[in-house]
């Protein structure tokens, strides 16, 4: 039994529009309203500050950018950006089928989303289990 969709996104942008909290921000709503789903009150968005003196270090999370993340009555929705590079990263899960068709056209509309990589690992969410009756755990109380 297959529960859901999950997505992955590779993609390189706009660098201008990747290190500004309220274009992503925008963009996480204007997705999950064109997906038809429900977000679980705000999304919660983290700048984070370029280091100079570890620029060109591996990793490379010290470079500044966007992080979000929507928490939605289906799963969420998240996004890493590094404008410098210009290079982001997103993660489109829930338990409801979506196309995949819109995300890409909304990155490329909202963050000028270009050599976009989509890879669905939908396949992970098989669960096989056997159909058995649950154990039961007996509780015995000490006296």
């Amino acid at each position: 039994m297959k529960h859901g969709r999950h997505i992955k996104v590779l993609a390189r942008g706009d660098a201008a529009l990747l290190g500004k909290a309220t274009v992503v921000e925008s963009m996480l709503q204007d997705l999950v309203s064109r997906l038809g789903m429900r977000m679980l009150g705000e999304a919660h968005m983290y700048e984070v500050e370029t280091e100079i003196a570890k620029l060109g270090v591996e990793p490379f999370e010290d470079e500044g950018g966007v992080t979000g993340v929507a928490v939605l009555s289906t799963s969420h929705c998240s996004i890493h950006t590094w404008p410098l590079r210009p290079f982001f990263v997103m993660d489109v899960y829930s338990c409801r089928d979506f196309d995949a068709s819109v995300v890409e056209s909304l990155l490329v509309d909202k963050l000028g989303a270009y050599d976009v990589q989509i890879t669905d690992v939908s396949h992970a969410l098989e669960y096989a289990f056997e159909k058995v009756a649950p154990k039961t755990t007996t509780v015995v109380a000490s006296a």
